[in-house]
């Protein structure tokens, strides 16, 4: 999922984007309106001069002297502006010197009225003017069409340098404002990044809770993670010492009904079901208080190096082992840290390193490492490997030979442990030794 700030950046640019694209075809369609206006008032204008040059001719007729024309670029040929008289019939009564090639065909508007059309094939403006022309003492005026065209060059030229410059200043305009949104957020989430860093510091072990100050939006979100770290912390403590004196307590009764079953007048039978359920009581409360004890995946938890508790077990089970003269391997990087409590990581290691020294002949060994967001442990020996049905063993109670010492809890504690971390365990053959393998994964870790 993308970060915070890039959806807020996301969505910031979408909207400056359309707005920038509504106040740019706004300000264009305002300019084009503008600029039409423009053009019409201006031949309007020359119109107006047109009617006042304007004189009667011998037959009454509308007509126009070239040499009184008030726009200098009506005589010019071909020099882009026109003028033309019609008569009611659409006749042309007079034309410009200007005029080159055909007049367009004009429908004359209602007297007074003015029409302004752009024809796209010659690229002109049309304006015509419907007016009435009164002679002498003739009751019966005379209708005429004033038609003036011009090349709409000047307007096209004058419509696409603006857009141009207003394009080019509201992209830079965007352009700014983008980065200065890109400032502000930073600047506003700024106590989020600060917060993450003292999240990961509190993971990592150098600070106890959260201590920087934050705008009053996350002191709630800050006071209930400093309120969670202590309960979790407090209440594991607890957990811990409630087991231990549990622990402590159960150890003198047990210890009472153990010499109790070794007394010499009860008879055999009697001593051998007393040590049985004494022997099943405890496996009952060892079992118990390993569950109870392990603490699982917890959040905000420390990291634990690896290699460090790895070297301590190996080299108290060398001390354990010294008559089989065991070589005990350890391949774990020194950096190597998991998120595994202390605790549950000395079980599991415990529990497969005592298992394999067993077994072992003259060599276990053990390999740690991090496979993307995983951590794998392997526990391998030279010993003879595992049974058929290797599964069973990861039930309670059920050993590989009766005839070794132990009570078949080892493989069973470590899949207890596992299933707090939502972790597997694999039995295998070791590739490179020979005997049994045993292979942890801890996902998340």
């Amino acid at each position: 999922m993308m970060s915070l700030q890039t959806r807020l950046l996301l969505a910031a640019s979408l909207v400056l984007l359309v707005f920038v694209g509504l106040c740019g075809a706004g300000l264009e369609t305002a300019f084009r309106r503008a600029a039409l206006d423009a053009q019409e008032n201006r031949m309007r204008g020359l119109v107006y001069a047109l009617l006042g040059a304007a004189e009667p001719d011998e037959r009454g007729q509308l007509e126009l002297n070239d040499g009184d024309l008030p726009e200098p670029r009506l005589m010019r040929h071909e020099s882009g502006l026109e003028a033309a008289v019609y008569d009611e019939a659409g006749t042309v009564l007079w034309r410009s010197p200007s005029q080159a090639g055909s007049l367009p065909l004009v429908i004359g508007p209602d007297v007074g009225k003015w029409k302004l059309e752009r024809l796209g094939d010659a690229g002109r403006f049309a304006l015509s003017f419907g007016l009435r022309w009164f002679v002498g003492g003739d009751d019966r005026p005379l209708r005429y069409t004033m038609l003036v065209l011009e090349e709409a060059d000047v307007y096209d030229e004058q419509l696409a340098v603006f857009r141009r410059t207003l394009w080019s200043w509201l992209g830079a305009v965007a352009a700014a404002l983008l980065v200065a949104l890109v400032l502000v957020l930073r600047w506003g989430l700024r106590p989020m990044h600060r917060l993450v860093g003292e999240l990961r510091s509190v993971e990592a072990g150098t600070q106890g809770q959260i201590d920087a100050p934050y705008p009053q939006e996350l002191t709630p979100l800050t006071g209930a993670l400093n309120a969670m770290i202590r309960h979790e912390r407090s209440q594991l403590q607890r957990y811990r010492n409630a087991l231990g004196d549990l622990a402590h307590s159960l150890k003198t009764p047990l210890a009472v009904l153990r010499g109790l079953a070794g007394d010499a007048r009860l008879s055999g039978d009697t001593q051998r079901q007393l040590d049985e359920q004494v022997g099943r009581m405890q496996q009952i409360a060892d079992h118990q208080l390993s569950r109870a004890a392990t603490a699982g995946r917890r959040a905000l938890a420390q990291p634990v190096a690896v290699q460090p508790v790895a070297a301590r077990l190996a080299a108290a089970l060398h001390k354990v082992y010294a008559d089989k003269g065991l070589a005990f391997d350890i391949d774990v990087a020194p950096r190597l840290v998991t998120r595994v409590d202390s605790g549950d990581l000395h079980e599991l290691l415990g529990n497969t390193l005592d298992n394999a020294a067993k077994w072992a002949r003259m060599r276990v060994r053990l390999h740690a490492a991090h496979a993307a967001t995983t951590l794998e442990l392997a526990v391998e020996d030279d010993g003879p490997g595992f049974p058929p049905e290797p599964e069973r063993l990861l039930e309670r109670g059920v050993r590989a030979d009766s005839r070794v010492p132990g009570q078949g809890l080892g493989l069973a504690a470590v899949v207890e442990i596992l299933r707090a971390y939502e972790g597997e365990i694999v039995l295998e053959r070791s590739a490179g030794l020979g005997g049994a393998c045993v292979r942890l994964r801890i996902p998340g870790a």
